[in-house]
């Protein structure tokens, strides 16, 4: 992280306590996002982070997705994070995090989501990215290749280089590492990823109406070569 970013904020692993933080900023993130109210329509802001907190447990307890969160160190809340999938065969130390009893029930609860989701609910609208994107992954991956599975910062905190200083985190290792980095891109976030070496490798359509909405969602796979492992290689912000 640049100096001018390393007084105020700080870089660390996410943990338990960390997840409610973590819901209201992947919340608030997409709180317009489209395809939310469409799987969603009538689900209150509680109910659907307590929803979204079961997945949270769920990653938080996979040793080998590493959850960053940086945190602002005026008020010690978590104001972004990035999910990063390391597969174990790179050997870089898995994460492991000690949950409570709760959150291993959560973890529980999150191999069946549809028992516990927010009613009323577009079930195959839900599981329709999934279904569309494991192609591409499929097609785009080898077993060495990390992933960038998710990136979100508070609205009120943009356009401070925060969301590259977590890019910079997992690129700086797949760097060390020689290896790549896979992602499956929204258009809010294309311009930060083509500047940290993203290319575009194949447009993914999911058209909405066989699940009763108009129009259609844009998946933007990309991947990231890995490059010399100099300072000077990374942008600034």
């Amino acid at each position: 992280m640049p100096d001018y970013l390393a007084s105020m904020y700080q870089v660390r692993y996410a943990t338990e306590a960390d997840m409610p933080d973590l819901c209201e900023i992947n919340y608030a993130s997409f709180r317009k996002y489209r395809f939310r109210s469409a799987v969603f329509p009538k689900s209150d802001p509680a109910t659907l982070k307590e929803f979204k907190a079961l997945n949270g447990m769920k990653q938080i307890a996979n040793p080998e997705m590493h959850i960053v969160a940086v945190t602002d160190s005026t008020t010690g809340h978590i104001v972004a994070y990035a999910r990063w999938f390391i597969p174990e065969i790179l050997g870089v130390t898995l994460h492991t995090c000690n949950l409570s009893e709760i959150g291993a029930a959560k973890v529980a609860a999150a191999e069946s989501p549809l028992i516990h989701a927010p009613r009323p609910m577009n079930e195959g609208l839900f599981f329709a990215p999934r279904k569309l994107l494991a192609g591409p992954r499929k097609r785009h991956t080898v077993a060495r290749d990390m992933v960038l599975d998710f990136l979100a910062t508070l609205p009120t905190h943009r356009g401070r280089g925060i969301g590259s200083a977590l890019l910079q985190w997992g690129s700086k290792i797949a760097d060390s590492l020689h290896t790549r980095i896979y992602l499956e891109a929204t258009s809010a976030g294309l311009p930060l990823y083509r500047k940290f070496g993203w290319e575009i490798v194949e447009e993914v359509v999911l058209n909405l109406e066989p699940y009763g909405e108009v129009g259609r969602g844009v998946f933007t796979i990309m991947l990231r070569e890995p490059r010399e492992l100099l300072s000077l290689d990374y942008p600034r912000t």
